[in-house]
């Protein structure tokens, strides 16, 4: 798939927070903000549900559950989010469509650079693999922040 630049989201993607599907995740992730709850499912743009879908079958064949859950890689953090971006007053986060995911954000926090970040060990390299393979961008691999961020959406 030619994922979208950031600019070209509206366009591509059509009004922030619509458009989205459910899919049903192939194994259970933790929300990270309630520890104690489990999910089953997540709401992403119906254009990415595909994509989204082998990331996390493929994460979970390459680690397998129990591995998934040591490494964090079960701790969601968001996907469908329609806010501005953190410390912006006019421009929108790529999550206001439903095209990006944060993973594991405790230990891969937003001004983290890779070096600091859990997702920038040795151990991480097969999942920025699987979520490149599909197209998706790391703003902590590109950019150097954020590392708990992927999306689908060029910069």
């Amino acid at each position: 798939m030619n994922w979208p630049t950031e600019a070209q989201c509206p366009k591509f993607y059509g009004k922030m927070g619509e458009n989205q599907t459910q899919i049903v995740l192939p194994y259970p992730m933790v929300l990270d903000w309630a520890p104690g709850t489990r999910i089953t499912e997540m709401t992403c743009h119906e254009k990415v549900a595909d994509a989204m879908l082998r990331v996390f079958t493929k994460l979970k064949g390459e680690y397998g559950e129990e591995k998934l859950r040591e490494l964090g890689i079960d701790q969601f953090g968001g996907c469908l989010n329609v806010r501005l971006k953190r410390g912006s007053k006019s421009s929108w986060s790529i999550h206001s469509w439903g095209c990006a995911v944060d993973l594991d954000p405790d230990r891969n926090q937003l001004r983290w650079d890779m070096k600091r970040a859990q997702f920038g060990k040795p151990e991480y390299i097969p999942m920025w693999k699987i979520i490149e393979g599909e197209g998706a961008v790391s703003l902590g691999r590109a950019r150097g922040f954020d590392p708990m961020h992927w999306q689908f959406a060029r910069l």
